[in-house]
C-alpha cells in the first residue's frame, strides 16, 4: 500500500523527507542506518546541506512507504531549484524548463516516467527464493540471467555475497551472460546486478566482487574503478578495502611495451559502517592457509618465522595483497575461482547461519565452500553447463577443510 500523504506541490525535498519521517514515528539514527550514512550527514539531508544519492531516495521511498517516483521528482527539482534559484533569470528558466517538458517532441528519455527507477521498486514477481530455501545446506543453484534471476530473492535476506562477473571481452564462447561491445554499456550492465545486491543483501551484509580489466588499442581501461566508482557514487556503496589478487602465473602476454598483467581486483564493499565482520576466525583461517601453502614450497620453521607472528592471539591480520596461484578447470578458456579467493571473504564476512549468494557462480567455488562451512548459499549461471557441474562438484561434503 502505498501513503500519499497531502503536502504542498512546491515543498522541497529536504522539507518533505523531514516530514515523511516525523510522520513515520522514525529517528535520524534509523533513517541514517537504513541508507548506509552516519548522523550528521542524513541531518544535512533535511536540511538542505547535502544532497543523498538516488539509490538512497529510493530506499527512503521503501521505508516511508510512498511513491518513489514522486520522492525522485522533488529530488531532482531541488537540484535544479539549487542550480537556478540565485540566478535573476530564474523564473524565465523555470518557464523554459516548463515548455520544454511539456512539448509533444519533448523525448521519451527525458519525460517523468522514464526516471531511473530501478525494476525492483515496484517488483512484479514472487520473491520467495530464500524461504524455499528454508534450512537445507544444500546449495541451490539457478540457471539464468542474474538480475533477473535476483528479483527473486526477498529484500535483505542475503548475508554475504561473493562473485567475479565475466570478464570483458574476454569470453566468446557464445553463453555468457553480458556480450557489451564497448565499456560504458558493459558498467551498466553490472551495475544492474549490483543495484539487485543492494536490495536483497542484508544491513550489516557484505559484497565481494572480483573484477579484472582490459585494453584497448594497448591502453588500460580501468574497468574495475569505472565499476566500483559508479556503485559508490550511485548506488551508495561504500568500499571498505581493495584487495589485490596477485595471480603469480598468467596467459603469455606478447607485448614488448607494457608489463605482464598479474594482477585482479576483489572490492570489499558494504551499506553500512555496522557490518558484520569476524576477524578473529579470519585471521585463524589466513594462518592456516599460510601454514599448508608455506609447507609445500619452504621449511616449516621459516613459514612460522616469517608469516605467523602473533597479533592479538589470533595470528596476523591478513594484508591486501593476496598471492594466490591460478586454478586451471577442464572447461575450455575457462578459469575456476581459486578457493582461498572465495573462503577467506566467506569467513570473514558472512555469520554462522548465513546465506551466501553468487550471482556468477560459474562451476560453484562460492556454494562449495558455503556447504563445507555449514552456510546455505545461491548460485546463479547463465550457462547450464556450469550450473551441471557446480552440482556434480558438491556432490559429497568434505570432512576436513585442510
Amino acid at each position: 500500500m502505498i501513503f500519499k500523504p497531502n503536502y504542498p506541490s512546491d515543498m522541497l525535498f529536504s522539507e518533505k523527507i523531514k516530514q515523511l519521517r516525523i510522520d513515520s514515528g522514525k529517528r535520524q539514527k534509523d533513517l541514517a542506518k537504513a541508507i548506509g550514512v552516519d548522523v550528521p550527514a542524513y541531518s544535512r539531508y533535511e536540511h538542505g546541506e547535502r544532497r543523498p544519492k538516488r539509490e538512497q531516495v529510493l530506499r527512503l521511498a521503501r521505508i516511508f512507504k510512498t511513491d518513489p517516483n514522486e520522492l525522485i521528482a522533488a529530488w531532482l527539482a531541488d537540484e535544479a531549484y539549487s542550480h537556478i534559484a540565485q540566478d535573476k533569470m530564474a523564473s524565465r528558466a523555470a518557464t523554459l524548463l516548463s515548455d520544454m517538458f511539456n512539448s509533444k517532441d519533448t523525448p521519451k528519455t527525458m519525460s517523468a516516467e522514464s526516471a531511473e527507477i530501478p525494476k525492483d521498486s515496484e517488483p512484479n514477481v514472487t520473491r520467495d527464493m530464500v524461504s524455499k530455501l528454508g534450512r537445507s545446506l544444500l546449495p541451490h543453484l539457478e540457471q539464468g540471467d542474474a538480475p533477473t534471476v535476483m528479483q527473486r530473492i526477498e529484500d535483505e535476506s542475503i548475508d554475504c555475497i561473493v562473485t567475479t562477473p565475466p570478464y570483458w571481452r574476454r569470453r566468446h564462447q557464445g553463453t555468457e551472460s553480458i556480450k557489451a561491445t564497448h565499456a560504458d554499456i558493459f558498467v551498466q550492465e553490472i551495475l544492474q546486478t549490483t543495484a539487485q545486491a543492494w536490495r536483497v543483501l542484508k544491513p550489516q551484509g557484505s559484497l565481494w566482487l572480483n573484477l579484472g580489466d582490459d585494453t584497448t588499442d594497448g591502453f588500460v581501461q580501468g574497468i574495475p574503478w569505472r565499476i566500483v566508482l559508479a556503485m559508490i557514487d550511485q548506488q551508495g556503496w561504500h568500499l571498505v578495502n581493495e584487495v589485490v589478487w596477485n595471480k603469480i602465473t598468467t596467459s603469455p602476454q606478447g607485448s614488448q611495451d607494457h608489463l605482464r598483467k598479474v594482477h585482479e581486483f576483489m572490492f570489499h564493499l558494504v551499506k553500512s559502517d555496522d557490518f558484520y565482520y569476524n576477524d578473529e576466525e579470519l585471521r585463524r583461517t589466513y594462518a592456516l592457509i599460510v601454514r599448508n601453502d608455506g609447507k609445500s614450497r619452504a621449511k616449516p620453521s621459516k613459514v612460522k618465522k616469517q608469516y605467523l607472528q602473533p597479533e592479538g592471539g589470533h595470528g596476523m591480520v591478513p594484508g591486501d595483497v593476496w598471492t594466490i596461484s591460478v586454478q586451471r578447470s577442464g572447461i575450455a578458456h575457462y578459469c575456476v575461482a581459486p578457493d582461498t579467493l572465495y573462503r577467506l571473504p566467506i569467513i570473514a564476512t558472512c555469520p554462522r547461519g548465513g546465506i551466501v549468494l553468487d550471482p556468477y557462480c560459474g562451476t560453484g567455488t562460492s556454494c562449495k565452500i558455503a556447504y563445507e562451512l555449514n552456510l546455505r548459499s545461491i548460485g546463479i549461471d547463465i550457462n547450464p553447463d556450469y550450473v551441471k557441474q557446480a552440482r556434480a562438484s558438491i556432490a559429497q561434503k568434505p570432512l576436513s577443510l585442510f
